[in-house]
């Protein structure tokens, strides 16, 4: 029996706005290109599975560029998009590859020049009119380039100021572009500087949530949220880490086809002190805390999530009193979290009231303790958007002030040796808890997104219960 598929589903997203997602997208590119005023070239992802990357990876799902994702919506490698808002002919013309019948036998659908029907779905999602062939890309900007009065090409890479100097990420397709479209302009004999990076204008733009970017994010929350109380609920069957990886992972993709934010960290005992530890194959002890990191996307936004808990179900008196002393440092940067407050705000905030816990709490009633960390043992927070640490990738936005939309994560974190005596019973463990939630911010506050994620120790406990 034949079955009709939508055979572009994947291709394009239309971020939840359906019918609206053509104007959502048209009007990204105008403000952009009314910002920066100059003719830009942004690059997507140049190739897909399997292509410079090892054997392992070769069929995991493309992931777009999240800048040319925000612009246009498109989920497909070897993309380009040139915007020139002072033509006359056409401002907007989106490069894609030919039609290859080969390629979709072994890879699946794929839209192409050549193709009428999915060159109408671009049309449709994207509001792009003018789409061509990749091949024509360097004639075509050599043309408007060398036509511009003002000799300027403005494109998109990640750069940022480390130790008080002008750094830029090398390492991705984003600066590969970078250099070949500066290679090009050596050709053409364009003069010193002429190669902009609109990057700054971009996020500036890009970082502000609209409706359905946070409606995204809240639905990739209760998918998230929901796969932990299942995991939760069935943790007595679980015999080592990669085990729960297995459920809680498995729990969030049937409830989403968009995919993992990013590989799930499940570290028990002392693997928890390890900040990003991936290994996630060591057995699980009754004794031990175990600490998640886990999301999962819903269209282009992400749940980044950490929540701890005891392995037996319950905590012990001093599990309970450390992971208390974080869920209050996390709560009181709820509290602070808005619109014009800056990050290292909510880091003094957050490393202040857990340090005063270890003192007042833990210190007071006899604890010792060796830290893994001198002072504070990483930032509190980071941006989130398009990406699932989105911004600048030197974190200089730490000391702007925050704007409405914006969302971040929440994330203290007590990493160490500890040791006391409680109620006549010795306690000595490694032990790392992180508690993490994911807050859009407002003018008068903040909207905890996560905050049916449960991480009260009754919560937990309950939830534990067997």
């Amino acid at each position: 029996m034949k079955t009709n598929k939508r055979i572009h589903s994947g291709i394009f997203r239309d971020g939840g706005a359906g019918a609206y997602a053509k104007r959502r997208y048209r009007d990204r590119r105008n403000k952009l290109m009314k910002e920066e005023k100059s003719l830009m070239v942004i690059t997507g992802v140049p190739y897909g599975p399997g292509g410079k990357t090892v054997w392992a990876y070769a069929h995991s799902p493309t992931y777009q560029e999240p800048s040319i994702m925000y612009l246009t919506g498109i989920n497909q490698n070897n993309v380009v998009l040139l915007l020139d808002p002072k033509s006359k002919v056409s401002t907007e013309i989106l490069f894609v590859g030919r039609k290859d019948r080969i390629m979709e036998f072994w890879e699946g659908v794929r839209f192409g020049v050549g193709d009428k029907e999915s060159l109408r779905d671009v049309q449709s999602v994207t509001g792009i009119k003018d789409v061509r062939d990749i091949e024509e890309l360097k004639d075509v900007i050599e043309e408007r380039f060398l036509k511009n009065k003002k000799k300027s090409l403005a494109t998109f890479w990640y750069e940022g100021i480390r130790k008080g100097k002008k750094t830029s990420i090398t390492t991705d397709h984003n600066y590969d572009f970078k250099q070949k479209l500066a290679g090009w302009l050596r050709q053409w004999k364009a003069p010193k500087g002429a190669l902009k990076n609109i990057m700054p204008k971009h996020f500036e733009l890009r970082l502000p949530l609209d409706k359905y970017d946070i409606a995204n994010a809240r639905k990739a929350q209760e998918i998230t949220g929901e796969g932990f109380k299942a995991m939760l609920k069935n943790f007595g069957s679980f015999k080592n880490e990669c085990q729960v990886q297995g459920f809680i992972e498995g729990q969030m993709l049937m409830n989403s086809p968009y995919g993992l934010s990013y590989p799930s960290i499940v570290a028990s005992g002392t693997n928890a002190t390890t900040l990003h530890y991936m290994k996630n194959d060591d057995p699980i002890s009754k004794g031990e805390m175990m600490l998640m990191d886990f999301g999962v996307r819903w269209m282009t936004m992400h749940a980044d999530i950490t929540r701890s808990f005891p392995v037996s179900g319950k905590f012990n008196p001093m599990q309970k009193m450390l992971y208390e002393i974080v869920l209050k440092g996390q709560r009181e940067v709820e509290k602070a979290a808005r619109a014009g407050v800056t990050v290292e705000d909510l880091n003094e905030v957050c490393w202040a009231v857990v340090n005063e816990g270890l003192e007042k709490k833990f210190f007071a009633a006899g604890g010792k303790c060796k830290l893994r960390y001198k002072e504070r043992p990483h930032g509190v927070s980071h941006l989130m958007g398009e990406q699932e640490h989105d911004g600048d990738p030197f974190r200089n936005y730490a000391k702007q002030p925050m704007k409405p939309g914006w969302m971040i994560s929440n994330e203290p974190g007590l990493y160490g040796e500890f040791k006391i005596r409680l109620d006549g019973k010795t306690y000595d463990e490694t032990i790392g808890i992180r508690i993490e939630d994911n807050l859009v911010m407002t003018q008068k506050g903040c909207m905890n997104l996560s905050r049916n994620i449960p991480k009260s120790v009754r919560e937990i406990e309950r939830l534990m219960k067997r």
